[in-house]
């Protein structure tokens, strides 16, 4: 089967996840890859968004789910994130979710980065 890798790149999102409590209150940017793997055979030339996968729909969604749950861990954000992109376009096989917190309370650090890969079964 031919398969089509349809990518949204580090996409932004405020969002209030996070274990401590001032990350509950004043938020923090958060940063996010999708990599989904689909078929799209039934595209076959026809130019029709109905034939492939709405990648402004998946960002909606993505954009919902930071927006309006609040998780402690970016892991379990990541996880929903899989479940609603497999769920929601069938068109998807596979995803893969990278999720970044760039101002993780570390220390010096460029990021904290989850990756998880979904297959729809």
């Amino acid at each position: 089967m031919k398969q089509t890798v349809i990518k949204i790149n580090n996409a932004k999102f405020f969002a209030y996840h996070g274990d401590l409590e001032h990350e509950k209150v004043f938020g923090n940017q958060f940063e996010v890859d999708i990599e989904m793997h689909c078929d799209l055979k039934e595209l076959n030339h026809s130019d029709k968004l109905s034939r492939t996968v709405n990648y402004l729909a998946v960002y909606n969604l993505v954009k919902e789910i930071f927006g309006k749950e609040k998780f402690n861990l970016i892991e379990t954000a990541n996880i929903k994130v899989c479940e609603a992109i497999i769920e929601n376009f069938p068109l998807v096989h596979r995803v893969i979710v990278k999720v970044r917190k760039p101002n993780a309370p570390l220390g010096i650090i460029d990021s904290v980065e989850i990756i998880n890969e979904l297959e729809r079964k």
